[in-house]
């Protein structure tokens, strides 16, 4: 078992390994394995085992300079894209979150909106007919709990 493992790191020693552009054609040729199966497109197909071929050349490949040279330009090109993409992201975990939070909130909570301005508001769970003022245009009313 050693030896294989030996063997192995001696094999990926000087390679260059996995880098973004070789996980963005990664991708690209997932994406389009995807689209073989709903369309049953040969291109699409072909396009996929091409990217999938290039991704893994970079991997196994020993010019370390070249693909470093190239993986910065692609980089520098998809700066914005990736920005973008780097803010949507937490965007999505915080709103699961806070939707996470409301859901475990209202076994508790009764969540309701005030009449005349639309504030989010909240009251104890078996309480009855309470009044509930509005804590952000001190409008009151009168709501069941």
């Amino acid at each position: 078992m050693n030896n294989f493992r030996y063997k192995l790191a001696q094999f990926f020693a000087g390679r260059t390994g996995v880098d973004a552009l070789g996980r963005t054609f990664t991708w690209i040729a997932l994406i389009l394995m995807l689209v073989t199966m709903i369309t049953h497109s040969n291109i699409a197909y072909l396009l996929a085992m091409a990217c999938l071929l290039y991704s893994v050349w970079r991997m196994f490949s020993k010019n370390y300079q070249k693909r470093y040279t190239e993986n910065q330009l692609f980089l520098s090109k998809t700066v914005k894209i990736r920005a973008f993409f780097s803010r949507l992201i937490p965007n999505i975990k915080n709103r699961t979150a806070r939707m996470k939070y409301n859901w475990n909130q209202r076994k508790t909570y009764a969540i309701f909106k005030c009449p005349s301005c639309k504030q989010k508001l909240r009251a104890p769970r078996g309480r009855g007919k309470i009044q509930v003022t509005c804590s952000k245009c001190h409008t009151q009313f009168i709501k069941k709990v």
